[in-house]
């Protein structure tokens, strides 16, 4: 599991130019949310042309998934690009999955992947992370709520996405 590390959050100031000045913000690999200040040592691996570490861990909402991964469980994240890979993953293991479909704009749509067979099935939407537990037995970690926009300027994590 990557080590939590202390990261400030640095908030965007203005300056009495009327110009802002913005510290770079480091985000989560797994769901996007913002986690502080990228340290300097990011920031040298990025000009070495390295890729960024994992820092899933020290997401509030990701670390539970590194957790459950720690421990031997497989995660993927639903979402309609891995939706296929997903289905033959699960499919090769024999596990039953089918499309969840709702009624979005009108339109039959499918928004996530029902896991499993009923009543005993778990049910993933696009945005969540479907976790097969070494038991064989499914779970669903839901996605983040998307966070409220608000003015760059407030600088408070997860403020903006």
């Amino acid at each position: 599991m990557t080590d939590q590390i202390a990261r400030t959050f640095t908030p965007d100031r203005l300056n009495d130019d009327g110009s802002t000045t913005i510290t770079m913000k480091r985000c989560c690999n797994g769901c996007g949310e913002y986690l502080g200040d990228v340290t300097d040592a990011e920031v040298d691996r990025a000009i070495a042309g390295l890729p960024a570490l994992d820092v899933r861990g020290e997401c509030d909402h990701c670390r539970p998934l590194v957790e459950l991964e720690a421990e031997g469980c497989t995660t993927w994240q639903l979402t309609p690009r891995s939706y296929g890979d997903i289905d033959r993953r699960l499919d090769k293991l024999g596990v039953f999955a089918k499309g969840y479909w709702e009624f979005v704009d009108g339109k039959n749509t499918t928004v996530g992947m029902r896991v499993g067979v009923k009543p005993g099935h778990v049910v993933a939407r696009f945005g969540d992370w479907i976790v097969r537990h070494p038991d064989g037995g499914f779970t669903v970690h839901e996605a983040p709520a998307p966070a409220a926009v608000v003015s760059s300027a407030a600088g408070t994590p997860g403020s903006t996405r």
